[in-house]
């Protein structure tokens, strides 16, 4: 039940992986959409267009000939090599024997101008469509790699109980030995504070990351009792300090069933709460789990899917629970610019998100690079260690980094 927000090791309260593809990608997508009809005579007539435009300006002897190698690289983009093959044919053939040298004089070419033209137009036709055949055969290797590394990653990402800190839990919660931190959440399209994650660091010994604790608790029968000691910290006046300010608490569905967590949603003030289900491995019956989550949003709590591409879990999270929030996982969110499986997975959430009022949330961002991705690709907020670190409260009402990236465009 582990659902860090970025490379720390900070743990969710309560909570036991550029740019769009570029101009060729986009070309060679929107190309093979095309009906065979529609590019067989779109091709017909850009080379029709182009022989009389070469015809008009007097010939072979200017340099619009090379005009012709337009419809061959497109023809390379709709069907491969056969269509280059064929439009270099074409194209040889009208810029050849049917087109004079001068076409005011009716001067007719050489011989050997027009063979070599069409040589040259073939080679170059059947070069860019190898290219291109190479391109996407490097690129589909690289989506098969990445599709089995998420395979095994959520297939064996098991974790381990650290037995010395499971012998301790009973004495941190008895201790509280642990406190809230808060991380902000801004909108990538304004720059402003949405909100904050609410995050728990321990001060016990030994010393482990909140991810090992919490599952140290879950172990030994307590995971519920410190996931909601973690959120009363967090939500309580010593965290809160008086802000008025939206904040997300994670909660594994153990914890949804426990009558306490209703009890302590139901005693907290007006201001907004979020609940993050953390959960990776399969949950076996969703309707007790929306039957849990009821209540709560009954209260006006909205409900996050956090960790999204982590795992296929949390994608079946996603379809079952209709969530107010979907959060990104880090292994999805960093480096999303040189990744096509990233790219491809980014792009269906986010017109999810968009399709079903959602609001979608970039967890991890560490460099500008991934912010413009994540900003050019259309995510609604960020989250990370770039834009914000885990601190006290009252968050920074925007974020500089944010404003200066907006500036820029």
């Amino acid at each position: 039940m582990v659902g860090a927000t970025s490379t720390s090791p900070d743990h969710p309260v309560g909570a036991p992986d550029a740019l769009d593809d570029n101009p060729v990608d986009r070309l060679v997508a929107r190309a093979s959409r095309v009906s065979p009809v529609v590019s067989v005579t779109a091709l017909a007539l850009m080379l029709v267009v182009i022989w009389v435009a070469v015809y008009v300006s007097g010939g072979t002897q200017r340099a619009l000939p090379h005009l012709f190698y337009i419809p061959i690289i497109l023809g390379a983009l709709a069907f491969g090599w056969r269509g280059s093959f064929l439009t270099a044919i074409a194209a040889s053939v009208l810029c050849g024997p049917v087109m004079p040298l001068n076409s005011v004089t009716g001067e007719a070419q050489q011989v050997v101008s027009w063979v070599t033209r069409s040589v040259m137009f073939v080679v170059i036709g059947v070069v860019i469509a190898a290219v291109l055949s190479a391109r996407q055969h490097l690129l589909e290797q690289q989506l098969e790699r990445e599709v089995r590394t998420a395979i095994a990653r959520s297939t064996h990402g098991a974790r381990h109980v650290d037995h010395e800190a499971a012998a301790r839990v009973a004495d941190v919660l008895e201790r509280r030995a642990f406190h809230p931190v808060y991380q902000p959440v801004f909108s990538l399209r304004t720059g402003r504070l949405l909100g904050v994650e609410a995050l728990t660091r321990f001060d016990a010994e030994p010393a482990r990351t909140p991810d090992v604790w919490f599952e140290a608790a879950a172990s030994v029968g307590l995971g519920p009792d410190l996931e909601i000691a973690a959120i009363e910290a967090a939500l309580g006046p010593e965290g809160l300090g008086g802000a008025q300010v939206d904040v997300s608490v994670n909660v594994s569905p153990a914890t949804l069933a426990d009558p306490r967590l209703l009890e302590l949603v139901r005693g907290r003030p007006d201001s907004p709460l979020t609940i993050e289900i953390t959960e990776h491995a399969a949950i076996e019956d969703y309707h007790v789990l929306k039957a849990n989550l009821a209540p709560l949003r009954a209260t006006g709590v909205r409900v996050a899917v956090d960790d999204a591409g982590a795992g296929f879990s949390s994608l079946q999270h996603i379809v079952q629970l209709a969530p107010d929030v979907i959060k990104l996982d880090m292994s999805l969110t960093q480096g999303v610019d040189a990744s096509p499986l990233r790219r491809a997975l980014a792009g269906a959430l986010i017109d999810f998100a968009e399709r079903t009022g959602a609001q979608l949330v970039v967890e991890g961002i560490e460099t500008d690079t991934d912010l413009a991705a994540w900003s050019a690709l259309g995510a609604h907020a960020v989250q990370g260690y770039l834009v914000g670190r885990p601190g006290a409260l009252p968050a920074p009402p925007s974020s500089p980094r944010i404003a200066s990236m907006l500036a820029l465009r």
